[in-house]
């Protein structure tokens, strides 16, 4: 009942809405001009965002469209402003990402490509004939946000039109031609306080080109896009299902679940756009971010009944709270965390990139997926902060390799965050290569993708060797062939762990 969490980048890109220990209600607007930084990357970039999910997330959309055609409406007297829409976020993706959408005007035609998806169309703007499906749902086949357009007239705002896929418990088919304020009638707290009337003003006063930006948040279970309303049977039942999970299938499945709101006057037709983005994170990834893990811990213990009724997160609110509290914190200033009698201990999730870091190395050792993974996902974070080099090595048993290793090593300089991702053997190597190079636990970080083989250092043929084996175990030496017995005793500084020979081999 849940995706994998599939783009490697997402946690780096991650918009985490919490400002505060404490959450309620509020308009949280502002200009939509600059980057946020978060404590492990950034987001805000552009308005309309693209990222590693882009191509399911729109199978999905398409999918969801074809089954239910409430999701997209666009009342008569709002075919101009789907029109606007459509151009307006044409603009923004071929100047956000020029190398993979072109929009050219030739005389009264306009020519759209879009190279991710193969589409190339030529169209007269206003003239429905000339495009593949109406307007709307033609761009809205190729941004990853929702879209509610709003008519502004009578000096109150209509949800006129739209494309809606991913809806969080509410339902863009009901609530189509309905105005802004009652819209968000069953909002608590929010009129008492006034949030909605002065939201409502604010967006009244929206100038073009000068976009703002919000951010709501809810919890989720599973990676589950549209949680609309018309789906609830579908999805109503997991929030029993989740109270008799174990922990570490709840951290595994509830996901903290944040849209992007970007706030738009488009400037042909003076419609206001919704542009709603939709991104989530699984509790057992949040908590690999310390201050992320303590913050949403502090938000969900301290929010009212009230609020996580209506965000439908009520009953399982306070384990989930209860969930951070208790998750063992993934950042660390070592990648090896020792135990008691010197074993390496992996974390289960890569340590999050360190903002103090001066400048990145990147070591990637192997061909395993999980291995390009979490080198990108370092690199797409440290890139935004400092300096940043990759080095993707096959194997340090090949002398070639090494001396790559070593060579980026000797190059770097006092401040260098060195994160290293591979196998067990590689890993344990290249962290004894570092310190040699005189790199200190501060600087050091790494992951395990498995831990199938090890460095063992023959006390017999004085040699480090690749072996498949665990601490306790018995193997022969590829060196000297003797029987060894591969003892719980490892050396952070030959990187190595001891094999003597087996009492009773030949």
């Amino acid at each position: 009942m849940t995706l994998a969490l599939s783009g490697p980048s997402l946690p780096a890109r991650f918009p985490f809405p919490f400002v505060d220990d404490r959450y309620r209600y509020s308009t949280n607007v502002e200009p939509a001009d600059h980057v946020v930084t978060t404590a492990i990357g950034q987001w805000g970039e552009r308005v309309v965002d693209i990222d590693d999910e882009y191509h399911h997330e729109l199978s999905e959309r398409s999918a969801v469209l074809d089954a239910d055609g409430t999701r997209h409406a666009v009342l008569p007297h709002m075919r101009p402003a789907a029109w606007d829409a459509m151009l307006t976020l044409m603009r923004e993706l071929a100047t956000s990402y020029p190398d993979d959408f072109v929009l050219r005007a030739v005389g009264d035609e306009w020519h759209w490509e879009n190279s991710l998806l193969g589409i190339e169309d030529t169209f007269v703007y206003g003239d429905d004939a000339t495009l593949p499906e109406e307007p709307l749902r033609y761009i809205c086949g190729q941004i990853q946000e929702d879209v509610v357009l709003l008519d502004h007239r009578a000096g109150q705002l209509f949800a006129d039109a739209g494309v809606v896929t991913f809806a969080a418990d509410w339902s863009f088919g009901f609530d189509v031609g309905m105005s802004f304020l009652e819209i968000h009638g069953p909002v608590p707290r929010v009129r008492d306080e006034g949030v909605i009337t002065r939201a409502h003003e604010f967006l009244k006063r929206l100038q073009p080109h000068r976009p703002y930006r919000r951010t709501n948040w809810t919890l989720t279970i599973g990676r589950r896009l549209d949680v609309s309303t018309e789906r609830y049977p579908e999805w109503g039942p997991d929030r029993e299902m989740i109270l008799q999970a174990d922990d570490a299938t709840f951290g595994r499945l509830v996901h903290l679940r944040v849209e992007v709101q970007h706030l738009i006057r488009l400037p042909d037709s003076g419609a206001v756009m919704f542009l709603i983005r939709t991104y989530m994170l699984p509790l057992d990834v949040v908590a690999t971010v310390e201050p992320w893990r303590r913050r949403a811990a502090e938000v969900l213990d301290e929010l009212p009944d009230d609020m996580a009724d209506y965000k439908g997160i009520i009953k399982y609110k306070d384990r989930a709270a209860r969930w951070l509290r208790d998750a063992v914190s993934a950042e660390r200033t070592t990648a090896e965390v020792r135990s008691d009698h010197g074993l390496p201990v992996w974390p289960t999730t890569p340590d999050a990139i360190d903002p103090a870091g001066t400048s990145f190395l990147v070591v990637a050792v192997g061909d395993e997926a999980v291995v390009g993974d979490v080198a990108h996902t370092w690199v797409s974070t440290a890139e935004a902060i400092a300096p940043t080099r990759l080095l993707v090595l096959d194997s340090l048993d090949a002398e070639e390799d090494r001396s790559a290793l070593v060579a980026a090593l000797e190059s770097s300089r006092t401040g260098v965050r060195i994160h290293i991702v591979g196998g067990q053997f590689d890993v344990l190597t290249a962290l004894a290569l570092a310190r040699e190079k005189g790199a200190v636990p501060e600087e050091l970080s790494a992951f395990a993708s498995h831990t199938r083989d090890l460095p063992l250092y023959c006390v017999h043929c004085r040699d480090t060797h690749r072996v498949e084996a665990e601490a306790g175990g018995v193997v022969d030496c590829p060196g000297c062939g003797r029987r060894l017995e591969v003892h719980a005793h490892h050396s952070a500084t030959l990187g190595s762990f001891l094999g003597s020979w087996a009492e009773g081999s030949s």
